[in-house]
């Protein structure tokens, strides 16, 4: 549940909602920009769960007592908290605003709460934002049916495989929803190709966080 309904601030063009695989519900968005950090959050396997506008937070900008509400809380694969604003880079640059933030970045670190701001150099970061967009079809696709582990074990066999090779046996789908779940991994920060190096995730959980 949501601790306020979702509001459109002035100025904002445009609204809408992001359909979450991971949440199982359709999740409130007020810029593109938020639209698109989404999309970090739901591929994130490191995020196990967020949810848009959690709470309001009052601080203090040494004059009077403010209230603000971050874009999202995230929940991490080790139980920590952390909340996210999401501001283009231009934004952040005007001192009114830098100086809003840096009181709110204060307030949260008194309180020992993680606290972050991503601009669009963080979300858009090209190639990775482009191979995101790649697997988040196929990811959203959740009823269709994946290998079991023992699989992926018999057939990665300890090594690591090509891209070519996942797609070919496994089904290119099935391959992009695994590395979209973290059970598979490659470098999503190079450009996805044929022979791009895949691997079998070793481990309990897949903690990566793509922020």
């Amino acid at each position: 549940m949501l601790s306020r309904k979702v509001i459109t601030r002035r100025g904002r063009r445009f609204r809408g909602k992001f359909p979450s695989t991971k949440l199982g519900r359709m999740v409130a968005w007020e810029s593109l920009l938020e639209k698109d950090a989404l999309l970090l959050l739901e591929l994130s396997p490191g995020v196990v769960s967020y949810r848009e506008q959690p709470t309001v937070i009052q601080y203090s900008d040494g004059i009077q007592v403010r209230e603000y509400y971050p874009d999202f809380e995230l929940v991490l694969a080790d139980g920590s908290i952390v909340h996210l604003e999401v501001k283009p880079s231009e934004e952040l640059a005007k001192p009114k605003i830098r100086s809003k933030y840096e009181q709110i970045a204060a307030h949260y670190r008194a309180r020992q709460f993680t606290f972050r701001i991503i601009t669009e150099l963080e979300i858009r970061r090209e190639p990775r934002f482009s191979n995101l967009e790649l697997i988040a079809y196929p990811h959203s696709h959740a009823w269709l049916s994946l290998p079991a582990h023992d699989v992926l074990v018999d057939f990665f066999h300890g090594h690591v495989r090509s891209l070519r090779d996942c797609d070919r046996d496994l089904g290119a789908a099935s391959t992009r929803r695994l590395i979209a779940n973290g059970k598979l991994v490659c470098d999503l920060d190079q450009p996805l190709t044929a022979n791009t190096p895949v691997s079998l995730f070793q481990g309990e959980q897949n903690a990566s966080i793509l922020l």
